[in-house]
């Protein structure tokens, strides 16, 4: 151990709270020692090594000091949401771009990469839209009739789609055998489109042609429902948003629907009424003629001309400025075979309630375009559209999967030699997500690290750029792998810095498996903690920073990973042979510590024998 001593005249420069270890407590005061991130990048050693943070786009917009902490500790940032299909195209397929180029323009502005995520996926896509491009087709030999369009029973179907915060405002929904569907509603709302719930999507309706809905409906006393049919921007009328009067008694109401787009969800509100809504169920009905199916080669070319439109609305947004994109998302399905010893494609088809669709409305471009045109496709496209030099990943999960010895990397890599077989298609490098847990138990962590160091040698003998791309990390106890997920206020200082130190490792391993020509980055997804209520991993430790964006231990592992260490802005610092600590340790806030010998001490900056030690 060296022990540094120095004069107290030192001048501090104020802090940012994101600069600085959890106050208040001793163990953390070493981390206010700590430069930004991304100054501990050796380039000299990885000149292409890029630090990436996963961002949500609102905040880093609205949020100053979420703000900040992006730009001044990573090299690299990448939109949690912000950038798929469905925030940008609606389920009309009208493109709404602005979010993205205000986030785009702020970025570059502060020096950041933006790397691009995701151009084909089969999650958070327009699902409406896409579908009715390849729905049936009207026979043109059948005379038009009266018939169901879309109908749902809330007794047999008991699900409804997104909704607004229940606890803000103030409503539950449920549903029973007898009633069906039950919005229960609390306070009177400041406006009646508060609470909104959407009861049907995917209504293959045709703008400006006008439907019957019929829905059966009572309250716990007369009222009446708001309902509104489209997308979100769509503006309120008469005809797209029309009113149902309602009592207390069963009864099915008749009204007129104009949508004013083709394709179209149907929301319910009510902020303005106090009690209860019962909706047994709702149908659609107009006119069509017969219909019959789109031919496979009509399905496959009505998609490639959607994803030529969005691919090429999403890059002319960018102008130029993201050189990289997660190319494909998610494409390996972790089982089946593919007559060659590899992982299946994802598909509809083979859809299970296990399989990872976190994010919801999907849509598989591959049912439709083929498992190798899917790729290729999309590939041609952000070439066509993109910068001249455009980097091309391929992203997905569990690429470091123990149990079944990395067997999905492996299928990925061989899947790629398949894509590229036609000479033209590229792939420039891999995406592995790596939402891993830290494990208590020493053979567990041991296969983890073990199958890391295995995937990182298969990815660099592919010869592709290795991206770490959505790396966070949770805690479990005991030996059930999947078993005892810590929340943050759970975990011991002693668990806290064992993740610190499962950081350090694969950064360590990444630097040292990974050639530096091979090297793109590692990107942090979760820059802060999940709250409680958070969708992602809620609760758990995930975050560099504390919800109050503190430091965390895992900030050390970081830096350590990087090659780094602490650095104090000390000047004229010398080494001390001996340390005279009879006089007591005390903290630079004059709080005197138990430790009676400098070996005892965390690491820090302490005052000891009236000079300031660094630890």
């Amino acid at each position: 151990m060296c022990v540094l001593a120095a004069s107290l005249t030192t001048t501090m420069a104020a802090q940012e709270k994101f600069e600085q270890g959890k106050p208040g407590d001793s163990n953390y005061r070493y981390l206010d020692e700590y430069q930004a991130l991304k100054d501990y990048i050796d380039y000299d050693k990885y000149p292409n090594f890029k630090l990436g943070a996963g961002t949500t786009v609102d905040d880093y917009l609205s949020n100053t000091t979420f703000k900040n902490l992006i730009n001044k500790n990573f090299t690299e940032t990448v939109a949690g949401n912000a950038m798929k299909m469905a925030s940008c195209v609606d389920g009309s397929g009208n493109m709404n771009f602005d979010k993205v180029k205000k986030y785009v323009n702020a970025a570059t502005e502060a020096g950041l990469n933006v790397y691009g995520h995701t151009l084909a996926w089969h999650s958070q896509q327009p699902n409406g839209w896409l579908n009715s491009l390849i729905a049936d087709k009207p026979d043109p030999n059948s005379a038009q009739e009266y018939k169901v369009i879309a109908s749902k029973d809330f007794l047999t179907d008991k699900t409804v789609g997104w909704k607004s915060d229940e606890s803000q405002y103030g409503y539950s929904t449920k549903f029973d055998n007898s009633n069906g569907l039950i919005i229960h509603t609390t306070k009177q709302c400041e406006n009646w489109w508060d609470v909104q719930v959407t009861a049907m999507d995917n209504i293959m309706t045709e703008k400006g042609k006008t439907y019957k809905m019929t829905i059966n409906i009572k309250g716990s006393k007369a009222g009446k429902l708001h309902t509104k049919m489209g997308a979100h921007s769509t503006a309120y009328s008469a005809e797209t948003c029309p009113e149902i009067p309602f009592t207390a008694e069963w009864q099915n109401v008749e009204i007129n629907y104009t949508p004013a787009e083709t394709s179209n969800f149907l929301l319910l509100q009510c902020g303005d009424f106090i009690g209860d809504i019962y909706i047994k169920s709702i149908k659609f009905e107009g006119y069509s003629g017969t219909m019959v199916p789109q031919t496979a080669q009509e399905r496959h070319d009505t998609l490639i001309y959607a994803m030529d439109k969005w691919i090429k609305g999403m890059m002319e947004a960018c102008d130029g400025k993201v050189k990289a994109w997660d190319l494909v998302n998610e494409a390996i399905a972790g089982e089946g075979n593919d007559g060659e010893g590899n992982y299946e494609l994802q598909h509809s088809t083979g859809y299970k309630s296990g399989t990872w669709d976190v994010g919801g409305d999907a849509f598989y471009w591959q049912d439709h375009l083929g498992d190798i045109d899917y790729v290729r496709e999309a590939c041609r496209l952000a070439r066509k559209y993109g910068p001249e030099d455009v980097k091309l990943f391929i992203n997905d999960y569990n690429l470091e999967s123990d149990w079944d010895d990395n067997k999905k990397v492996k299928s990925l890599v061989n899947w790629i030699k398949k894509w590229e077989a036609d000479g033209v298609t590229k792939i420039d490098g891999i995406g592995t997500q790596m939402h891993i847990s830290c494990y208590e138990d020493a053979n567990l962590q041991k296969s983890a690290e073990d199958h890391i160091v295995k995937m990182f040698e298969i990815i660099a003998a592919s010869g592709k750029f290795c991206r770490i791309s959505e790396m966070d990390m949770g805690y479990v106890r005991g030996t059930n792998k999947w078993g005892n997920k810590l929340k943050t206020n759970q975990l011991t200082e002693a668990e806290h810095k064992k993740m610190a130190d499962f950081y350090e490792f694969i950064f360590k391993k990444f630097f040292e498996i990974i050639p530096a020509a091979q090297q793109w980055g590692i990107c942090q997804w979760c820059p802060t903690d999940a709250p409680e209520n958070s969708g992602w991993r809620g609760g758990e430790p995930v975050g560099i920073w504390d919800l109050s964006y503190y430091r965390k231990h895992v900030y050390a592992g970081f830096v350590r990973g990087l090659g780094g260490q602490a650095t104090s802005g000390i000047k004229q610092v010398e080494a001390s042979k001996t340390i005279n600590a009879q006089k007591g340790i005390y903290t630079l806030n004059g709080t005197r510590v138990q430790a009676t010998s400098v070996d005892e001490l965390p690491h820090g900056i302490y005052i000891v024998d009236g000079k300031k030690l660094v630890r």
